[in-house]
């Protein structure tokens, strides 16, 4: 299998879980308890000792995969907006995946955190994080499906259905836009009101001592 047939197929794998992401934190509008509960349940699917680890080592392979597939790209030459589109998306997410892995096992297996809402909302609950972390999550959840649109529109092109590319890609990013802009107004408080924690303040302490939301 190259490089590129296994990116495919390992990003439709990936998607089943992304596509469970986002319904937790779409159910997130309607407060702390549904996010959470939302999680819980989905959990029992991807957070399991058969799951898990298949679901972490498709992240890694995609992020390595990934990588090389920008890099052979970069070296033949990226012409035309669609390709830098395609790349630059490409680069965004595998930052934001990479990172995002590597944040989780932090909190998660040295800090012995659960990373339920207040994950992501301690790091949205002020200044200094959150002048990294709010173009941090809107870029990477905009980059997805500007990525996932660039994708589509190819097959669609290479297809008899080639006339509906254009609307496929557009319709794809304005969704990612929207997803992105949801995500971040709920974890910055604005449909409901946060108190972080103790233990979360305390965490994020840790990085910026004295810190208070």
């Amino acid at each position: 299998m190259t490089p590129l047939l296994f990116h495919r197929w390992n990003s439709a794998f990936l998607g089943l879980f992304i596509v469970l992401h986002f319904a937790t934190h779409l159910t997130g509008v309607f407060g702390i308890e549904a996010y959470n509960n939302m999680q819980n349940a989905l959990r029992l699917i991807y957070r399991n000792p058969v799951v898990e680890p298949l679901l972490l080592l498709s992240v890694v392979l995609q992020i390595g995969i990934g990588l090389q597939l920008l890099i052979r790209k970069a070296r033949r030459g990226v012409r035309g907006r669609w390709a830098y589109a395609q790349v630059i998306s490409g680069f965004i997410v595998l930052a934001f995946l990479a990172q995002h892995l590597s944040a989780l096992a932090f909190a998660r297996w040295v800090d012995g955190m659960d990373t339920n809402f207040y994950w992501p909302a301690s790091v949205m609950s002020g200044a200094p994080f959150i002048w990294y972390f709010l173009p941090y999550y809107f870029l990477g959840v905009a980059a997805l499906f500007v990525h996932l649109g660039c994708g589509v529109r190819l097959v669609l092109l290479r297809s008899r259905f080639r006339q509906y590319a254009p609307a496929a890609f557009w319709g794809l990013t304005g969704i990612g836009v929207a997803m992105a802009v949801i995500i971040n107004l709920t974890l910055t408080g604005a449909f409901f009101k946060i108190d972080l924690p103790a233990g979360w303040i305390t965490y994020l302490q840790g990085f910026v001592p004295g810190y208070t939301p």
